[in-house]
C-alpha cells in the first residue's frame, strides 16, 4: 500500500515541473516570429554583458509570494558585434540593450553574459530589447556562419525549418 501512495505522491508533486513545454528554437523560427510580428526587430552577431543590476534588484520574484506566478525583470547590457543589413552582417556596433526576462507560471528566463551567439533585438522607442522568455527563441549561442547565411536566406524568402 505504501509504494502505490508513494508512488502517486511523486506523480503530483513533479506535475508541475512537467507543465510547461517549449517548441525547439529555429533561427528560421526566430526569423519567421521576428517578421510577423508588429514590432520591428534587428538582427545582431556578436556578445552581450550585462552592465549593471536588474530592477527589480532581486530579479524575477513570486507575486504575491506565490512561486507559480513568478514576475519578470529587466537587466542592463551592452551588446558589440554587427548588425545585418540585409545582405551580410556588415553594420559595427556598440549598443546598450534591455534585457526583458519573462515568466510563465513558474518558468522565467534569465539574463547572462553571451559570446559569439546570434541576437534577435526588438526595437523599442528607437532603443534595443532582447526579450528572454522562459522557452528560449531569440539567442543562439555560438553563432556560426551556417546560422548567419540561415538569416540570409529567410531574408532573400526561402526560410527554411520555421516554426
Amino acid at each position: 500500500m505504501m509504494r502505490p501512495l508513494a508512488f502517486l505522491f511523486a506523480i503530483i508533486a513533479a506535475g508541475p515541473a512537467a507543465a510547461l513545454s517549449c517548441a525547439v528554437p529555429t533561427v528560421a523560427g526566430a526569423y519567421t516570429a521576428a517578421a510577423q510580428s508588429p514590432a520591428d526587430y534587428v538582427i545582431g552577431v556578436g556578445s552581450l554583458r550585462l552592465t549593471g543590476p536588474s530592477n527589480p534588484p532581486q530579479g524575477a520574484v513570486a507575486q504575491g509570494g506565490d512561486i507559480n506566478q513568478m514576475v519578470g525583470y529587466t537587466q542592463p547590457a551592452r551588446f558589440e558585434g554587427e548588425f545585418f543589413t540585409g545582405s551580410d552582417f556588415d553594420a559595427s556596433r556598440d549598443i546598450p540593450v534591455t534585457v526583458d526576462v519573462t515568466c510563465v507560471a513558474a518558468w522565467c528566463g534569465a539574463a547572462r553574459d553571451v559570446s559569439d551567439a546570434l541576437f534577435f533585438f526588438r526595437v523599442v522607442n528607437g532603443g534595443y530589447v532582447l526579450t528572454e522568455n522562459a522557452c528560449p527563441g531569440f539567442v543562439f549561442d555560438q553563432a556560426h556562419p551556417g546560422m548567419l547565411e540561415e538569416v540570409i536566406n529567410c531574408h532573400q524568402g526561402t526560410c527554411p525549418g520555421a516554426w
